[in-house]
């Protein structure tokens, strides 16, 4: 269960990060 959450933590992270990267780009 702990390493489900780990993982999917990671995944939120990345993608916020992601969706953060292409906003700035866009202005």
């Amino acid at each position: 269960m702990k390493l489900l959450a780990a993982t999917v933590l990671l995944l939120t992270i990345c993608s916020l990060e992601g969706l953060t990267l292409k906003s700035q780009r866009s202005s």
